[in-house]
């Protein structure tokens, strides 16, 4: 394939036009084409024009992931699915997600840590709860297990659920509307179960807040 035109866009002066046997063949970024010194005039095999064509898609897949990355930290899971959305072959895509890690900008255990922070700065939740926040993110299982078993011992749960629960108590008691204590309890219950944490957690704390003399 004979080289008859390398062109420059007009919008998109770091994009090439390169034209083959007097067709227009394919647009590839300025980067690309000098890497591999296309110039006009030039023949050009297959497999040349394979490998451009594949540096140019992984330029790309970069591009977007980096884009991607602009508004806040990611896991390797959420870009893979990104770059998968935008139809890059899986090679390409572990080029780059290669390419990320090298530059350390795709780390999980970080992304996991940051990820737990900021749920319970929001709204404290138990284990349950951001384990599956956590594997919606395509965090590993021994990440996960790790993590958790470093900041959410059972002491540590069991104080962020009786916090929550103070709350809630501190509502019906505000409340106009008279709710019996049994019903408290379960409300309670089912409030702390929605929350993550576990029945063994909240059965003690529900039985703490309720028993006689306790104050808030």
């Amino acid at each position: 394939m004979h080289v008859t035109k390398v062109e420059r866009q007009t919008h998109h002066p770091r994009r090439i036009n390169l034209y083959l046997d007097g067709k227009f063949a394919f647009a590839v970024q300025g980067d690309v084409l000098s890497d591999f010194n296309v110039k006009t005039g030039d023949d050009l095999d297959e497999g040349t024009v394979s490998a451009l064509l594949s540096r140019e898609e992984i330029h790309l897949a970069k591009r977007q992931a980096f884009r991607y990355l602009t508004h806040r930290q990611r896991s390797e899971y959420e870009i893979r699915t990104r770059l998968f959305e935008k139809e890059h072959l899986p090679s390409t895509i572990d080029a780059v997600i290669d390419h990320l890690r090298g530059l350390g900008l795709i780390d999980d255990l970080a992304f996991a840590r940051a990820l737990l922070h900021d749920l319970q700065l929001r709204k404290p939740c138990g284990k349950t709860l951001l384990q599956q926040k956590l594997r919606s993110k395509g965090i590993s299982s021994a990440i996960i297990v790790d993590l958790l078993r470093e900041q959410m011992t059972d002491q540590v749960e069991l104080g962020l659920a009786m916090a929550e629960a103070k709350k809630v108590i501190e509502r019906y008691q505000s409340s106009r509307k008279i709710v019996d204590e049994q019903k408290q309890r379960q409300r309670l219950a089912r409030y702390l179960a929605r929350r993550g944490f576990s029945w063994g957690t909240i059965g003690p704390v529900v039985r703490q807040l309720f028993s006689p003399g306790t104050s808030l």
